[in-house]
């Protein structure tokens, strides 16, 4: 036979209904809270100005990382399209010649910086974003068998110019990467990064140059800044 509820009264080994709990539960939640809780308090009492001055947390977020916006792309000058492949295959994005690569081996930025004012605590930070470059070694230029485009890239965050985090070297042609990390921060302003950087064009390659070897979309940086 299930026990039979008292109002009001909670003890232990007692709980054989839960929505029965859930109400008894209530009545001491609404007298600690001072008779405040989701089910009294007015629409729109609390405004997003209240919470952002008094919350325990800051946000802070880039949207719309995009090679297009960044840099603009261009069409591929050795591997695709017209006379060079008779399919006609077109790819576009970033080349090997052109800013920001410029032969590669150096990490470039990506997106804009975000400059956040902090509280000291923590900085809970996510990056996500979207890329493809041809497969590693797959492109062959038309009439040769030694010319070839090698191409993989890495994501790195960085937060005032110190580096955080770091992907290993992304081979696969379409990728979404995704970045989390937490670091301690000051109270003050803070400015976070994400960086790129393509494998150095090999010795030898000079015709390489042309060939598109990054395109990357869709990305976003996100920072949670937890107070103390």
């Amino acid at each position: 036979m299930s026990y039979r509820w008292r109002y009001n009264s909670i003890t232990g080994s007692m709980i054989v209904n839960s929505r029965e709990y859930d109400k008894n539960y209530n009545q001491y939640v609404s007298v600690i809270n001072g008779g405040f809780d989701r089910d009294n308090i007015p629409v729109n009492s609390i405004t997003f100005d209240d919470f952002e001055d008094k919350s325990i947390g800051r946000w802070g977020m880039v949207n719309n990382i995009n090679a297009i916006d960044d840099y603009g792309i261009q069409a591929d000058a050795n591997f695709s399209g017209g006379t060079v492949n008779p399919r006609g295959n077109t790819l576009k994005g970033l080349r090997y010649e052109n800013t920001p690569i410029q032969n590669g081996g150096f990490w470039f930025a990506i997106g804009d910086t975000l400059n956040m004012d902090c509280e000291e605590g923590m900085a809970i930070i996510r990056f996500h974003i979207n890329s493809f470059v041809p497969k590693y070694y797959h492109y062959y230029k038309k009439g040769t068998t030694d010319v070839v485009a090698r191409k993989t890239r890495q994501f790195k965050i960085e937060v005032d110019g110190v580096e955080i985090s770091r992907t290993s070297e992304i081979f696969p042609a379409f990728h979404s990467t995704q970045m989390f990390v937490q670091v301690p921060v000051s109270k003050g302003t803070h400015e976070f990064r994400v960086y790129c950087k393509i494998p150095p064009i090999e010795e030898g390659d000079d015709n390489v140059n042309k060939s598109v070897v990054l395109n990357y979309w869709g990305g976003q940086l996100s920072v949670h800044n937890r107070r103390r």
